[in-house]
């Protein structure tokens, strides 16, 4: 997911069905629109997880 746009994970995430997701940028700015953001990192990624929980996605501009 590295590399990822941040709107285009967002979209991805949505049509999955999680509903929690939280996106965290580097610089400790909010994050307002995804398309200007880059994905750097998932917590817990590629563990199985429910849609449920809290997703929390790391951004970088």
């Amino acid at each position: 997911m590295a590399g990822t746009n941040a709107e285009a994970l967002d979209d991805d995430l949505t049509a999955l069905g999680f509903k929690k997701v939280v996106y965290n940028a580097d610089t400790g700015k909010t994050v307002l629109l995804l398309r200007n953001w880059t994905v750097t990192g998932i917590d817990n990624a590629g563990v199985e997880q429910s849609i449920d929980k809290t997703v929390v996605v790391h951004v970088t501009k």
